[in-house]
C-alpha cells in the first residue's frame, strides 16, 4: 500500500489496525501517481485524475470511497502582503497562476472560484514551476493541459518570483509558502478569513471536496474481493481510533476541540469519510463530475453513480453491501494505552 502518514490513520501504519487476511506493507514516503508501480496492490491516488480515468472509461483502477485527503481551496489561494486583495472575487481580471492543472486541488480551487463567481475566462492564468526547491510534477498520461491562452513560464522563472515582483496577482497551489507562516512575511493568504468563507462555502453548497481516495490494481481487487473488504474496513477502524484518541485529548492545537464540535456537527454528513451514500458525499460526487465539466475538462461529465461501480461489484462478490463497511460501531478498544 501506498499511503501518506496521514494521523487517523497512523494506527493502521503503526500495525495496530490489522487488515485480516492480509499482511500489509505499507510504503507512506513513496510519491503518488495515478500509474500504480508494479509492486503496489492498492494506493492513495488523486481523485481528479481518477475521475477523468473514468470519464474515458479506463479500468485499471478500482476505486473505493475512502477520502484519505480532503479540504477546502479558498484558504490555498496567496498574494503579495501589500496586495489590495482579500475576497476571491476580486480575482476578476486578474493574473492569477498555479504549478498543477490536473490536481484534486486546482480544481477545487478553480470551483471556489466560479462559486464566487469568477469563471475560468475571467482570470489570466500562469503555469509554472512553483519555486526552486520544488520541482514540477511529472505530466501523467492523461493528464489535462493548461488553455491554449494560458502564459507559461520560462525554464528558471518561478511562480514565487513572479509573485514577489508583482508579474502576477495571486497564486493558488497546494500547500501555503513557508512565509506565510511567518509573522510580516512577504506573502499571506488571499481570504484572510477562510475559515468563515470555507463555512459559508460549505453551507450554499453542502460540499466537503475530497482531494484523494484510495484504489486497488483492478487485476488484483476482483482475484481477492475479500482483501478489499479487509482494507477499507481496516481503514474505518483506524480512522475511529483517530477519532476517539482526537476526542480525548484534543492535543494538537489550542482549538483542536472546537474542530471537533465542528466536525460533528456541521459536517456529521462527512464523517466518517467514507462511502457514496451519505448526502454529503452524493453531492461531492455529484459536484466533482459537475465541475470536470464545467470547467471545460471533460466533453461530458462522468456520471457519478459509475465512480465506484468496480467497487460495488466487489461487495457483490462477497454478499456485502457499503452500510456493512462504512457504518460506525462502537469504537475499537485502545485497552490501557489511553
Amino acid at each position: 500500500m501506498l499511503l501518506r502518514p496521514y494521523d487517523q490513520f497512523t494506527p493502521l501504519l503503526m500495525g495496530d489496525v490489522p487488515v485480516d487476511g492480509a499482511e500489509l506493507e505499507v510504503d507512506w514516503k513513496a510519491p503518488l501517481s495515478i500509474r500504480m508501480p508494479e509492486d503496489v496492490d492498492v494506493a492513495e491516488v488523486s481523485f481528479n485524475r481518477y475521475v477523468l480515468a473514468r470519464g474515458r472509461s479506463e479500468e485499471d483502477l478500482l476505486g473505493i470511497p475512502a477520502y484519505v485527503l480532503r479540504g477546502f481551496r479558498h484558504r490555498n489561494f496567496f498574494v503579495r502582503r501589500d496586495s489590495d486583495l482579500t475576497e476571491l472575487s476580486q480575482l476578476c481580471g486578474r493574473r492569477l497562476a498555479t504549478n498543477s492543472w490536473s490536481d484534486s486541488g486546482t480544481l477545487w480551487a478553480r470551483a471556489a472560484l466560479r462559486d464566487a463567481g469568477v469563471g475560468m475566462d475571467d482570470v489570466e492564468w500562469i503555469v509554472g514551476q512553483f519555486d526552486a526547491h520544488t520541482a514540477s510534477r511529472p505530466l501523467y498520461s492523461g493528464d489535462l493541459v493548461p488553455p491554449a491562452d494560458a502564459t507559461r513560464l520560462e525554464d528558471g522563472d518561478t511562480l514565487m518570483q513572479a509573485l514577489l515582483e508583482g508579474r502576477v496577482d495571486a497564486i493558488t497551489t497546494a500547500f501555503a509558502p513557508p512565509c506565510v507562516f511567518t509573522p510580516d512575511g512577504p506573502i499571506r493568504r488571499l481570504v484572510l478569513n477562510y475559515p468563515a468563507v470555507e463555512a459559508a462555502y460549505h453551507d450554499r453548497c453542502g460540499v466537503y471536496p475530497a482531494f484523494h481516495i484510495m484504489a486497488f490494481r483492478r487485476s488484483y481487487a476482483m482475484e481477492n474481493p475479500d482483501i478489499v473488504v479487509a482494507t477499507c474496513v481496516a481503514l474505518r477502524k483506524s480512522w475511529e481510533v483517530w477519532w476517539l484518541k482526537a476526542r480525548r485529548f484534543a492535543e494538537a492545537s489550542p482549538w483542536s476541540m472546537a474542530d471537533l464540535d465542528n466536525m460533528a456537527g456541521r459536517f456529521a454528513d462527512d464523517t466518517p469519510p467514507f462511502g457514496q451514500h451519505s448526502a454529503g458525499h452524493r453531492r461531492m460526487l455529484k459536484t466533482i463530475c459537475a465541475e470536470q465539466y464545467a470547467q471545460g475538462l471533460v466533453p461530458q461529465a462522468t456520471d457519478p453513480k459509475s465512480l465506484f461501480a468496480g467497487f460495488d461489484e466487489v461487495l457483490g462478490l462477497c454478499g456485502l453491501s457499503e452500510a456493512d463497511l462504512f457504518t460506525p460501531d462502537e469504537l475499537p478498544s485502545l485497552g490501557g494505552r489511553l
